[in-house]
């Protein structure tokens, strides 16, 4: 392709540039073609552009450090043929040799995945990932039944293919531009860098050396977590150009990190000696969906969608023919039991006691997990928790059917407000929210220096001021949208602002929750009534729910002890521009429910709950009415604890995994709880659902078996396509 350049260092440098310049340039045809669809700001695309950059430089410099490898492999081999045939000694330096051709290697493998990524980018506008690789590995391997009858797949494929002529296209327009950027590299280097850096590798070899090398290792490696985990942190609010920051190659590293990852802990083993697979597949489908079909062996729990006597607000023959906004606020670590509780003669949420008598409360609510990530991805894909790190964290290239997408269908505008970092802690929140088609991400890095904070992000006063704006801004733009918020100060430490008397008169007591707990209330109502008074939640649906429920050490029982974590209420608000009394109604509701009911519940709602899902929950908006649900359970994972639960009409059961025996409580949490061998003919038929639960949860999570886009989505208008009965 070029001569190789005199010197190594000279060489090193030179493929260390093609290396750049085959990202920046991919990431820089990205966002051309991107700038069509959606056009940026100044400030957007700038943040872009520098976060890209950045990542583009660590990821030349480990493409530089995998050439070096090869280069003194091949350079070694070299450097003993010569030693051996000295009358056909190949010219050079064996070193510099090795290298070029290290050099060669890499950035045709770049290029391979730049054109790869392009590729999938311009079909499903996502940087490769999981579901890329394994539809790569799809077409190496032999077809299977399951594969054959995917119809939905075969009218992928028929539109890809009618989009031919396009695509030839678009891949010359793309081979060009990547041609133009390398061999404008290469009439730079030769006429301008390469005699500059040679000139003063001549005048002082040691120091250039020195710089070089200094040079090179500034620009970090692609190997670097925590220079990676800046760009991932990065705040670009729309999802698009976020996604364009990032770099491909580290989403590869990433995927394949996971997969050996989990085939060196042996994590199916494990799983499959609890339950085996085929009981475990058929318990847990008798369980999310009973009465629905299955048509995928491959996707074990994607089923039809059964039944319709829930509330429809998006249906077309409502007077003003528009789909309501939703909006959501998760209240970090909202616990119920602290709900309608005095202290020192203050209420402590005298706003939310209220707002009770409003809304359709859920009494015997749960979260799923007992974290805020858990929680989150249940409520947003309808999915069950897994052990360990949150499936937002892990496995965020994986295929999904979450809300923001599901949505999309309907025409809606999905946004998230959270007061802390998009990556705080390494959960990877905005590559997720980004891959399951997040419009817009906002983060503390949104908010001005000076804006009021705690340890873990900005205050809920602030928060709640922007995610007003945003409810202007968007109802202005007259299209449906959903937002949801993600408050901080219930959190330890509990640092709140002391403003307001009361919450000041609590800071004495010795628990900093409660004080926490009046200060959220105290912003929620000013939040609530700002909003119900000036018309921006007209046509609206609030739900108010906790991410998780208290943590700390705050149990008065033991069986508190177990459950605490999972306590977390829902509040279902609804303007009385949307229903009547035959679709709403303000009440207790005592059936169980969970997070993973969210999804169901809002899509119902919107008149778009798709034919074919995934989801474990079920819709909650026939509650809203009359009794319904009875049969309806929640599964819990506390991840800190090795700890499982099933809730259901007759109770709580809590079993620490591969104990011997569990603990049965009440729907209440009021007494103490009761141990039982799990062996117990009694208990016996909700082990085995637990259990079953937990493997197929874990065990299609880890295999990439929830949910396929290609397989089971119609390309020609973004509908899930219809089911198909199993053969």
């Amino acid at each position: 392709m070029v001569s190789a350049p005199r010197s190594l260092s000279s060489t090193l440098v030179f493929w260390w540039g093609v290396c750049l310049v085959i990202q920046s340039a991919e990431r820089m045809f990205l966002v051309a073609t991107t700038i069509t669809r959606e056009p940026p700001t100044a400030a957007t695309l700038a943040t872009t552009l520098r976060a890209g950059f950045r990542a583009d430089l660590m990821g030349a410099a480990g493409g530089i450090v995998i050439a070096v490898v090869l280069g003194l492999v091949i350079g070694a081999g070299l450097a003993i043929a010569n030693r051996w045939r000295k009358g056909q000694a190949v010219p050079g330096s064996p070193w510099n040799v090795g290298i070029t051709v290290g050099g060669v290697v890499v950035a045709l493998l770049m290029l391979a995945v730049a054109t790869a990524d392009m590729g999938y980018y311009r079909y499903s506008q996502r940087r490769v990932d999981t579901v890329f690789l394994e539809s790569v590995i799809d077409v190496f391997s032999p077809p299977t039944r399951a594969r054959l009858d995917s119809g939905p797949a075969d009218r992928q494929t028929a539109a890809q293919l009618a989009d031919g002529a396009r695509w030839v296209g678009y891949a010359v327009t793309f081979a060009g531009a990547m041609a133009a950027a390398i061999v404008a590299w290469w009439l730079a280097f030769t006429r301008a860098a390469g005699p500059l850096l040679r000139r003063c590798i001549a005048a002082a070899p040691r120091t250039s050396a020195a710089v070089l090398v200094l040079a090179l290792i500034a620009t970090g490696t692609s190997f670097d977590l925590d220079s990676r985990l800046e760009v991932h942190r990065v705040s670009v609010v729309s999802s698009t150009y976020y996604m364009l920051a990032q770099n491909p190659f580290w989403s590869i590293w990433n995927t394949l990190e996971q997969v050996i990852g989990a085939r060196v802990a042996g994590t199916e083993a494990a799983l499959l000696r609890t339950v085996p697979e085929e009981t475990a597949v058929r318990v847990t489908r008798e369980t999310v969906a009973p009465g629905a079909t299955f048509p995928s062996p491959r996707y074990p729990l994607v089923h039809t969608t059964v039944g319709d006597s829930g509330v429809r607000l998006g249906r077309p023959d409502r007077r003003d023919g528009r789909r309501p906004t939703i909006l959501v606020i998760f209240v970090e670590g909202l616990d119920r039991r602290f709900l309608g509780r005095t202290v020192r003669g203050i209420r402590v949420t005298p706003f939310l006691d209220r707002l009770r008598g409003e809304t359709v409360y859920f009494e015997h609510f749960f979260s799923n997990g007992s974290s805020t990530f858990h929680g989150l991805f249940a409520s947003f894909c309808s999915a069950l928790p897994r052990f360990g790190f949150s499936p937002i964290r892990t496995h965020y290239g994986s295929d999904f059917l979450c809300l923001p997408e599901a949505l999309k269908r309907g025409g809606y505008r999905s946004e998230m407000i959270i007061g802390q970092g998009r990556d705080r802690g390494q959960s990877h929140l905005g590559l997720f929210m980004a891959r399951n088609r997040l419009d817009a991400l906002h983060d503390e890095g949104n908010f001005a220096p000076k804006t009021p904070r705690n340890r873990l992000g900005v205050l809920d006063g602030a928060l709640f001021d922007l995610v007003r704006s945003r409810v202007e801004t968007l109802h202005a733009a007259d299209r449906p949208f959903f937002l949801a918020t993600l408050t901080t100060g219930t959190h330890h430490p509990f640092q709140v602002p002391q403003d307001h008397p009361e919450v000041r008169a609590l800071r004495e007591q010795s628990d900093g929750y409660v004080t926490a707990m009046r200060y959220l209330d105290i912003e929620l109502e000013r939040f609530f009534s700002g909003l119900r008074r000036d018309g921006l939640l007209r046509n609206t649906v609030v739900l108010i729910l906790g991410d998780h429920g208290r943590h700390g050490r705050t149990r008065r029982t033991d069986a508190e002890a177990m459950v605490g974590d999972f306590l977390a209420p829902l509040f279902v608000w609804m303007d009385e521009s949307l229903g009547d009394p035959t679709i709403f109604r303000p009440r207790t509701v005592s059936p169980v429910a969970s997070q993973v009911d969210l999804l169901p519940t809002i899509l119902s709602m919107t008149g778009l709950m798709p034919a074919l899902t995934p989801f474990v929950g079920r819709d909650l908006s026939c509650a809203f009415v009359r009794d319904c649900l009875a049969d309806n359970v929640a599964y819990l994972s506390n991840v800190t604890e090795n700890l499982l639960g099933l809730v259901d009409r007759d109770g709580i059961w809590m079993y620490p995994v591969r104990a011997r025996t569990g603990h049965e409580m009440d729907l209440g949490v009021t007494g103490a709880s009761r141990e039982r061998a799990v062996t117990d003919p009694q208990v016996a038929p909700r082990q085995q659902r637990l259990l079953s639960l937990y493997v197929t949860g874990n065990l299609l999570l880890v295999r990439n078996r929830l949910w396929s886009t290609r397989e089971f989505s119609d390309p020609g208008d973004g509908v899930t396509a219809p089911s198909r009965p199993t053969p």
